[in-house]
Formats: structure tokens, C-alpha cells, sequence
């Protein structure tokens, strides 16, 4: 079982990554020092709540999404999603596309 700090931690290096940032372009954006970044990343810190604002902040987003964890030993499915979008062409793309907001319709009715 993995501890609150380095699951908070895992999370926080997924998103950076998700970003294509490093821990020092996560440091400037959250006003942070690099080396805390990567402590943190590392669940050696215990992350204060002024903190974990900080890094919501420079993650772009709410604070209970830094708590949304995943079973570590998959990917986050928009990670997934992601990376298969970017394997497509963009006539595949607009074929996706259209079908989503067809499916997406239908499941309103």
C-alpha cells in the first residue's frame, strides 16, 4: 500500500508529464522550488495545503483533482486517449469526432 505522499507525488509527476513540463518549468509555474518539485514527486515531503494550491494552480487545475488517483499500474485513460489521437490523421480525427457527438446525442434522449 503506498502512502498518501507518494501516490499525492506519483499523481503530480503524471500530470507534469502529461504536460511535457519539467519539474523546473512545474516550479515556475507553481512558484516553487525545482528541488521541491522533485521531493514531492518522490512523496519525501509532506506537501502543505497552501502548497498543494500552489501546485493546482500551476497545474491548471482544482485542488480535488491532484486527489484523483488511479491504479498506478495503468495509464490515466485520457493519457491513453491522448496518445492514440495522436496517431490519427486528421480526416481520422474528424471521422472520431463526428461519431462522438452522434453518441453523445443519442445517450442525451
Amino acid at each position: 500500500m503506498n502512502s498518501i505522499r507518494k501516490l499525492l507525488g506519483q499523481r503530480i509527476r503524471t500530470l507534469r508529464e502529461q504536460f511535457g513540463w519539467t519539474q523546473e518549468q512545474l516550479a515556475e509555474r507553481a512558484d516553487l522550488h525545482p528541488n521541491y518539485i522533485g521531493q514531492v514527486e518522490r512523496g519525501l515531503k509532506n506537501v502543505s495545503l497552501d502548497n498543494i494550491h500552489k501546485l493546482a494552480i500551476g497545474l491548471r487545475m482544482d485542488m480535488s483533482q491532484l486527489f484523483a488517483f488511479e491504479d498506478a499500474a495503468k495509464p490515466a485513460l485520457s493519457s491513453r486517449i491522448s496518445q492514440m489521437l495522436q496517431q490519427c490523421s486528421a480526416e481520422d480525427l474528424d471521422f472520431l469526432m463526428q461519431h462522438i457527438e452522434h453518441l453523445l446525442k443519442w445517450r442525451q434522449k
